[in-house]
């Protein structure tokens, strides 16, 4: 991928500003790529079974108890750190266990029992740094988990790191009782940092759900996991990556990331670069879009499929999606009810690649927020290729679409007419592909004159509304004033 890629959005970002700025925030392929949709079907995550769920009740229980006995310190210490609601605390810390610490109970320093995980987690370095004794090893395995579940892995690993020196200073059992120790804090530690990255992604489902109008007789949003489901779907997807990989003989390097399930033949220290550059890329388009950092709005992730060659990228299109595609396509998203596949092989010209591959993750993107619902099919097609003309200079979108829509446009094309066209009637994308390159420049003018209003449209869809209604009661046009105000605009433009 484009080393640059992910930085460059930063200049997308600028540009989308007033979409974040909205109540809610929230590109067509290139001649070399196509968008493949599948119906969405209803979202299934499963429940998990008797003996999971008494497994978890289990492991829920034990983790209700302190992972270290309550200890007093020698001297109170002076602490100052936000909640994680935001309120300012500030006391004397006199006692401690793995659950909490705890101030005098009333006087001077007062401060009540309070959880670590309460802590801001800002704060909680800090916290435990000023609480914890850096010489006693079971402190530094307590200052270790802590860490951990916040997230916090490199300092986490040094406390860890420094606890296993001190053991070996340890005679007899000692030692190996504080390896066990430590093995279990980790596991703590890792645990408890799923159970708090699940509990933030509730969180921020719903602060990105509360954003979206509700239409009566709406379609209904994407259903949010549990921790159990998400874990299965992610296990599904891969399962199901795999079982492509194997149909088509692909000799895979298997690479997890935050929201990505990438398989590459190819490199493993391509596919790491590759992969990293993806989730930043990610993270930048929730930016964009206004959605609440660090979600993952995919069921489970999303699997990105790279094929060494045009002959195996067209050979897991018709084995797995039962699609035959044409020549020259680089690239197609495949949203199969609410799994999201974008699969595509590696070219010469890196520039397309990283366009094209873009493009095609904003339509996953798309595709799970909020809802399944659709936008038209110009404005599906034309939001992706504008996001993959803006991420980078060297982007090859702008200068193969714009000249085609002007043409259009000055020749006395009817941009209206182009943005009924669809795939539902076969009318889409038109003579010449004229769709995609209409579709890229008048969605450039939503979002660069009105942001704001193009942020509510969306999200007016996406909760539901039909899209020309929309058009007139988010944006302020018909399809009709909107074609003939593109039409004038881009007659003058140069």
């Amino acid at each position: 991928m484009h080393r640059g890629l992910a930085s460059n959005l930063l200049a997308a970002c600028a540009l989308l500003l007033l979409l974040a700025a909205a109540p809610a925030r929230s590109a067509t392929p290139l001649l070399a790529s196509v968008d493949a949709t599948a119906r969405p079907d209803d979202e299934a995550g499963g429940d998990a079974d008797g003996d999971t769920r008494e497994e978890t009740e289990e492991k829920s229980s034990d983790a209700a108890k302190p992972s270290f006995p309550r200890e007093e310190l020698a001297k109170p210490v002076q602490v100052k750190f936000r909640m994680r609601d935001g309120k300012r605390m500030n006391g004397k810390v006199v006692a401690f266990d793995g659950d909490a610490f705890e101030g005098p109970a009333s006087g001077d320093g007062a401060l009540p029992r309070t959880k670590w995980s309460e802590v801001h987690m800002d704060d909680l370095e800090s916290l435990a740094g000023k609480i914890l004794d850096e010489k006693d090893v079971d402190e530094l395995i307590l200052k270790g988990e802590l860490l951990l579940s916040i997230g916090r892995v490199k300092p986490a690993d040094a406390a860890f790191d420094r606890a296993e020196r001190a053991a070996k200073a340890l005679k007899g059992s000692a030692a190996t009782d504080a390896k066990a120790r430590i093995d279990a804090a980790r596991a703590r530690g890792a645990d408890k940092l799923v159970d708090n990255e699940h509990d933030l992604r509730i969180t921020k489902h719903a602060e990105m759900s509360a954003r979206i109008p509700k239409t009566d007789g709406g379609i209904a949003p994407w259903p949010v996991l549990s921790r159990e489901e998400h874990e299965a779907a992610v296990d599904a997807m891969k399962k199901r990556a795999e079982e492509i990989c194997k149909v088509s003989g692909m000799q895979a390097v298997p690479v997890e990331t935050r929201y990505f399930l990438l398989y590459a033949a190819t490199k493993r220290e391509a596919v790491e670069e590759c992969a990293r550059s993806l989730d930043a890329m990610y993270e930048k388009v929730l930016e964009l879009f206004g959605i609440p950092a660090g979600l993952n709005l995919f069921w489970g992730k999303a699997v990105i499929l790279l094929q060494p060659s045009e002959e195996k990228f067209r050979l897991v299109e018709q084995a797995a999606f039962g699609a035959m595609v044409p020549r020259g396509v680089v690239g197609l998203c495949h949203q199969v009810g609410p799994q999201v596949y974008v699969n595509i092989f590696w070219t010469d010209d890196q520039d397309r690649f990283d366009s094209t591959l873009l493009h095609e993750t904003v339509h996953g993107i798309v595709h799970r927020y909020h809802s399944p619902a659709r936008l038209p099919d110009w404005a599906n097609e034309g939001l992706s290729e504008y996001i993959a003309a803006v991420s980078f200079k060297t982007s090859p979108v702008d200068k193969e679409r714009r000249p085609q829509a002007l043409d259009y446009i000055r020749g006395g094309g009817n941009v209206a007419e182009v943005m009924r066209y669809n795939y539902r009637d076969g009318s889409w994308p038109g003579p010449n592909a004229i769709g995609y390159a209409v579709g890229y420049v008048i969605v450039e003018l939503m979002i660069r004159q009105q942001p704001d209003r193009f942020g509510a449209w969306l999200r007016a869809i996406k909760g539901g509304k039909d899209w020309e209604r929309a058009l007139v009661e988010d944006f302020g046009y018909t399809v009709d004033q909107f074609g003939a105000r593109a039409v004038d605009f881009y007659k003058r433009s140069k």
